[in-house]
């Protein structure tokens, strides 16, 4: 037999006939499927880029923000502190103008009971001189002598200076 009449041939023939002819319209599908795929794949990428470039740019924005927001936040610090020295000053000022008055105001105080109290002890000591002058005076088994008043006297007097000069 030949080999045009074997059937093994004839059925292999037909299979590489029917695989020829399925492979074009095969190859066309699978080349336009690659090539959807390749530009989804391609758009993506693009996709992708732009959100980098976006991402980068919203990054340096922020970035410099973040500087900005660091150097006013220095000068407001040290805005507040020069604030504060001044309240400080001011506050210390006010302290020492309240202090003064009361200082003042505590020594017209103990001036006023150092002045009180010597006319107080004064007029204690001369409550006490009279009365014993009158007791003395009063007495007539004794009366004293004439240098004994002047040393009494003398006694009051210098009490009395004591008290009223101090």
């Amino acid at each position: 037999m030949t080999e045009l009449q074997n059937p093994e041939f004839w059925v292999a023939f037909a299979f590489c006939a029917v695989v020829l002819i399925m492979i074009k319209p095969l190859k066309q599908k699978l080349s336009g499927w690659g090539k959807a795929r390749a530009a989804l794949i391609k758009k993506e990428i693009d996709e992708s880029h732009q959100l980098r470039e976006q991402a980068e740019a919203l990054y340096e924005e922020y970035r410099e923000r973040t500087k900005n927001s660091d150097k006013e936040c220095l000068e407001i610090i040290n805005e507040a502190k020069k604030e504060a020295v001044l309240i400080q000053q001011d506050a210390d000022e006010k302290i020492c103008q309240r202090l003064a008055v009361r200082k003042k105001d505590v020594q017209d105080r103990i001036k006023a009971i150092e002045t009180n109290a010597g006319q107080d002890i004064t007029a204690v000591l001369l409550k006490q001189v009279v009365n014993k002058t009158k007791e003395l005076l009063q007495d007539e088994s004794a009366p004293p002598s004439e240098k004994e008043m002047d040393k009494a006297l003398d006694k009051v007097f210098h009490v009395l200076e004591q008290a009223t000069f101090k």
